[in-house]
């Protein structure tokens, strides 16, 4: 089996698509540095990122697939599953080499597999949009935490910052260690630690009863569907969300 490992960004996908078509190997799979145990089976090939050497097959993407296809291999490398970098490797691959609008092969495995990568991340983003539950901290930062399955938490900063009208708040990422923080009116990703100390307002106590009161007021005991429930709030949320607190 032929490994590459990279980068997972942009420009290491795009270096190791001029590697492939440069030295004419398409790899069986496709992993990001040190997260792959080697097997002595296994050819592993490393691939440096090179800026300039990236700049031009997003060039060729962009010719053939358009800027679209460039924000949606960026999406799908948010994607928590391990196969993520070969699925956007090879969508990439086929647009370049076909010299074709490759979303358009909806038939295509290639195709379809992308697509749906893309789906769940959204899906997820999407979600969250509701499932984030704020703090309020004694110096009026809102701090919400979190472990979504993908990296979404660029994606979501946006939304937030709009939605909360200028209120400083951090999004913190528990699983992969890293947050969003906003000043209210941008934000920025950066690393931090696993866990955080909050000092909290005298009013955070009112907020989350209020959470758990309403959820209490719109489930009806004798119409309870556990299987519905669990589906639309996955069990994996459930522990940052005041209102499931047992």
């Amino acid at each position: 089996m032929t490994i590459f490992t990279v980068e997972k960004s942009l420009n290491g996908l795009y270096s190791a698509l001029f590697f492939a078509f440069e030295r004419k190997i398409l790899p069986d799979y496709i992993s990001e540095r040190e997260t792959r145990c080697k097997n002595f089976t296994d050819t592993f090939i490393d691939i440096k990122t090179d800026e300039r050497k990236a700049q031009r097959v997003e060039q060729a993407i962009i010719r053939y697939s358009g800027e679209k296809t460039v924000a949606f291999l960026q999406v799908c490398l948010l994607s928590g599953e391990d196969r993520a970098i070969k699925v956007a490797f090879d969508l990439a691959y086929l647009s370049i080499s076909q010299k074709i609008y490759a979303l358009n092969l909806l038939s295509d495995k290639v195709v379809s597999t992308f697509l749906y990568t893309i789906k769940k991340v959204l899906n997820e983003k999407h979600r969250f949009k509701g499932f984030i539950r704020f703090k309020e901290t004694a110096s009026g930062i809102l701090y919400a935490e979190y472990a979504p399955d993908n990296d979404i938490t660029d994606l979501l900063c946006p939304h937030f910052v709009q939605r909360l009208s200028a209120v400083p708040f951090v999004i913190h990422d528990v699983k992969r260690n890293k947050a969003g923080v906003s000043n209210g009116k941008e934000y920025k990703i950066m690393a931090v630690d696993k866990t955080a100390t909050l000092n909290l307002s005298e009013d955070e106590k009112a907020w989350e009863d209020l959470w758990k009161n309403y959820y209490k007021a719109v489930n009806i005991k004798e119409r309870k569907n556990k299987k519905q429930q669990d589906n639309l709030m996955p069990l994996r949320y459930r522990k940052f969300l005041p209102e499931t607190y047992e």
